[in-house]
């Protein structure tokens, strides 16, 4: 039994460990927020020297994360901004919240394609399981470069340098230029310079066209259709994406009770639903297909088989504008690099041939 006064001791040994720890983070902290401070500096007077200088400090706060060299363009960022914009980028981007995002993404994945589902059997007591003698296909996810551009005074920069909430303003802008090119690329993508999109050709999705092919109007049952259509194992987290256009013929319709199929949000957390199953809004689904280019399609599946990567820390470079000089701005683009790629066919429906008013995607 320990004595009152090893009791003591240990006690305030821990207190004493305690407070040198709060030290250290309010340190770490302190230190964190020069570094940011000096930075937003660096960039608003053009410093590239002093830019240079910082990224050491920075490269030490990314604890372990792939960073990249030099040779990817351009000067690490403050780790606080990486998260900040990949923070943004997930609330932004539909894709993202409802895809497998692999945070630091090695600079190599194989990722099998189609017979995704490994393979299952009963096994006898006492009786060596058998090797399954299946193959399938792989690829290897590969990360894309790409760029958020933005201008920003001179003067904003330096408040910035000291200000958490315009930190977080600069921070969103790129978010949102970078998400309106990711989005494009995880829905339509070639896998030329950016990733591939869901609706590439590395999968082949269950497909049907809706029953009125005459008319494109959307019905109930063409929902229904879609919503049988998956991978029953796929149909407990699958979800809907469709385009604005597709969206709106949804709202108001009832199924053979009368009831309203669509639901909307009830809050941010709570997005609408059809059929008791999350939808969500993809307006980069084109809405110029078929032979009239006047047509759009409607999505429903388990999204968690398209796979995202993210590679590396974020970048950021002087850009290269005429007009910077005349009107007292400075150009900054910030770099990225990241992966998408469809997996499991069958996890995915594809409802085609619903006719929309307007044609307004060139994909």
């Amino acid at each position: 039994m320990k004595t009152r006064k090893q009791i003591v001791k240990e006690f305030l040994d821990q207190k004493a460990k305690d407070a040198t720890i709060a030290i250290e983070k309010k340190e770490a902290v302190a230190t964190d927020k020069g570094v940011v401070a000096s930075f937003y500096k660096a960039l608003a007077n053009r410093d590239a020297s002093a830019l240079k200088e910082l990224q050491g400090e920075i490269a030490k706060s990314y604890d372990g994360q792939s960073i990249g060299t030099d040779a990817n363009g351009g000067y690490l960022v403050p780790v606080e901004l990486s998260e900040r914009i990949r923070e943004q980028l997930v609330y932004i981007s539909p894709i993202r919240s409802i895809a497998t995002v692999i945070a630091n993404m090695p600079a190599q994945l194989d990722i099998p394609l189609e017979n995704a589902i490994p393979t299952t059997y009963w096994v006898g007591e006492g009786v060596a399981p058998t090797l399954s003698k299946s193959t399938f296909n792989k690829i290897t996810l590969v990360a894309h470069k790409i760029g958020g551009f933005g201008k920003f005074t001179h003067e904003s920069l330096v408040d910035t340098a000291v200000n958490p909430d315009l930190q977080n303003f600069v921070a969103d802008r790129f978010a949102v230029s970078l998400a309106q090119k990711e989005n494009d690329a995880f829905v339509n993508g070639d896998g030329t310079d950016k990733p591939y999109g869901f609706r590439s050709n590395q999968i082949t999705p269950r497909t049907g066209a809706i029953a009125d092919t005459t008319t494109g109007v959307l019905a109930y049952k063409d929902l229904v259709k879609a919503f049988y259509g998956v991978h029953p194992v796929s149909r407990a987290n699958a979800v809907w994406a469709m385009p604005t256009e597709a969206i709106e013929q949804v709202v108001g319709m009832t199924d053979l009770q009368g009831r309203p199929i669509y639901v909307p949000a009830v809050s941010e957390n709570a997005p609408a639903t059809i059929l008791g199953k999350n939808v969500y809004e993809i307006p980069e689904i084109p809405t110029n297909l078929g032979t009239g280019h006047n047509e759009t399609e409607i999505w429903f599946g388990d999204f968690k088989n398209y796979i995202i990567g993210d590679r590396e820390g974020m970048r950021i470079n002087f850009g290269t504008t005429g007009t910077d000089l005349e009107s007292d701005v400075i150009s900054l683009v910030i770099f990225a690099r990241v992966a998408g790629m469809p997996t499991y066919g069958d996890a995915f429906y594809k409802l085609t041939g619903i006719k929309v008013t307007t044609a307004s995607s060139s994909n």
